[in-house]
């Protein structure tokens, strides 16, 4: 039987829904879907400073990483002594060949084939936003920090006609709230991950930009987690392009 590892939240929660959490025996801090993970699998840490040691003490078979969720000098050690997989999908079209990468490094018999074939049976479907809107995509504050054109999340989006307002090079930029005023901007979209936005945040930004536009929430984990949350988020973004609509954050 394999001894995985996974040093990613959303390979961890995959692995477990295509029925391989026995196989899971190590993962980090962040790895909480589903929420009683920790039970089963030992805590190595978090996703940039996991510990090497109890790594080699659970003697795994395989690893799973991220390229930009994982320190690359410790990826670089653990290539070395174990056999790891690289992950790095940078769109939800990557995802299905990410999964049976997953499959084939795995040896796990096609367990990841239905989720890929789902995913694609969603692409085939795809209804787009009718009115596509100019958005800013949260994730930080003091300083407010958002997500660039180049990143999974942003080209999640634009898969449904959205289109991000921030057209600079940086991946994770920060900006100032004159910098937003400066923009032709339709929706603040305010993400639950890595820093929980609340409405006290929304009343922040609405006094020191009366005339912001709207401000609505956005479910973090299902637009940057990938493999089974993206299923759901590719679900939701077409919930939300058929009219349902997202939770405002302020009136």
């Amino acid at each position: 039987m394999n001894r995985i590892v996974s040093l990613v939240p959303s390979l961890s929660e995959t692995i477990v829904t295509v029925g391989m959490r026995d196989e899971l025996l190590g993962c980090t801090q962040f790895c909480v879907e589903p929420a009683d993970l920790h039970r089963t699998a030992k805590v190595v840490g978090g996703t940039k400073d996991f510990d090497l040691d109890q790594i080699r003490a659970l003697k795994p078979t395989h690893i799973l990483a991220n390229q930009e969720e994982n320190p690359r000098e410790l990826i670089e050690v653990l290539q070395k002594e174990f056999p790891l997989l690289l992950t790095f999908p940078k769109s939800p079209y990557d995802v299905p060949g990410m999964l049976r990468d997953m499959d084939r490094f795995l040896d796990s018999k096609d367990r990841f084939e239905a989720l890929a074939q789902s995913l694609e049976s969603h692409f085939r479907s795809l209804i787009a936003m009718p009115t596509p809107k100019q958005f800013l995509y949260f994730i930080w504050r003091e300083p407010y920090m958002l997500v660039g054109r180049d990143t999974y999340i942003s080209r999640f989006l634009e898969c449904f006609g959205w289109i991000n307002a921030y057209d600079g090079d940086e991946r994770y930029p920060q900006i100032t709230v004159d910098q937003m005023k400066a923009m032709k901007l339709d929706t603040c979209l305010f993400s639950t991950e890595p820093y929980p936005f609340r409405k006290r945040d929304a009343h922040r930004l609405r006094a020191e930009w009366p005339e912001s536009p709207e401000i609505l929430k956005i479910d973090g984990r299902l637009l940057s987690w990938y493999g089974t949350a993206s299923v759901e988020a590719w679900e939701m973004l077409q919930a939300v392009a058929r009219g349902q609509p997202l939770v405002q954050m302020i009136d």
